[in-house]
């Protein structure tokens, strides 16, 4: 059975994607750093060298549960998680995505059964569903997001991560999942008028579809003033794909996609691909 600390070398863009809002405009060797590898949280200080303890520990745990498809431990953990005086959020930050993206990882380096990770995907996707409704909510932006993904259930989940963070911050979120075809999409954009589409998590496929949907809704404007975002997934694998596709804003974890969205939403248009690889 795969346990977390037995697989190396996690994509080093996983590096900054746990850093938090306060941290994301510092030099990058004073981030909170995530790592891939033993999920080690690293930052100056005694006090923060022993939460990272902590954090791979739970993490640790949690993982090797989560690949054993145990429910009721991997349950039980978040509830200990929860209950040591940690916010529903930093279960998020530290435990569901960071299992994600490990899935995701492990997966396509065939270092995961398909058994396990359709199991631990399955499991993922119930627990992350019952953390959103635990998450604290802000008042209605009234600012729609339209937000697919990738055609697998680890993508779809991943986005179901962001699509989550989004609502709770007072987005107005309309989830379309994994696989969307772009003459659907820019159909389904015409009927809702979102602010914003995010394409989270896409696989190497989805690429062509998105292009074929940005380039349409270019010269055609559906919704004038629309905004579209990439990340994960392929986009966070291949840098420079966002811009090559011409996205308006794009980001690697969920986290830092919600605050790339914030950032369009409370100031004037503007571009802001690569933010978090130029940090």
């Amino acid at each position: 059975m795969p346990q977390a600390k037995d697989f190396g070398d996690m994509d080093r863009r996983m590096d900054d994607d746990m850093g938090g809002d306060s941290n994301r405009n510092s030099p990058r060797n004073h981030h909170t750093v995530f790592r891939g590898e033993g999920h080690v949280l690293k930052d100056n200080g005694a006090s923060t060298t022993r939460k990272s303890a902590s954090t791979e520990r739970w993490f640790e745990r949690f993982f090797d549960r989560l690949t054993a498809g145990d429910r009721v431990a991997c349950r039980d953990i978040l509830r200990e998680y929860l209950e040591s005086g940690n916010e529903t959020l930093h279960a998020l930050r530290n435990l569901i995505w960071p299992a994600c993206a490990l899935i995701e990882t492990l997966s396509r380096r065939d270092q995961l059964s398909s058994v396990h990770e359709h199991c631990a995907t399955v499991l993922l996707t119930q627990l992350v569903q019952r953390l959103e409704c635990a998450l604290p909510k802000s008042p209605s932006r009234c600012r729609c997001v339209v937000v697919t993904s990738g055609r697998a259930a680890v993508e779809e989940l991943a986005a179901e991560i962001f699509a989550g963070l989004a609502e709770a911050d007072g987005f107005d979120v309309v989830f379309l999942g994994g696989g969307v075809e772009s003459d659907d999409l820019f159909a389904e954009v015409g009927v809702r008028q979102p602010s914003f589409v995010v394409s989270f998590a896409g696989c190497g496929s989805d690429a062509p579809r998105l292009r074929r949907f940005i380039d349409a809704s270019r010269t055609q404007t559906p919704v004038i003033g629309m905004q579209i975002g990439v990340g994960g997934g392929v986009f966070a694998r291949a840098p420079g794909l966002a811009e090559e596709i011409r996205a308006d804003f794009s980001a690697d974890t969920p986290f830092d996609m919600l605050q790339s969205l914030r950032t369009l939403a409370n100031g004037p248009i503007a571009r802001v691909v690569g933010r978090n690889r130029a940090a």
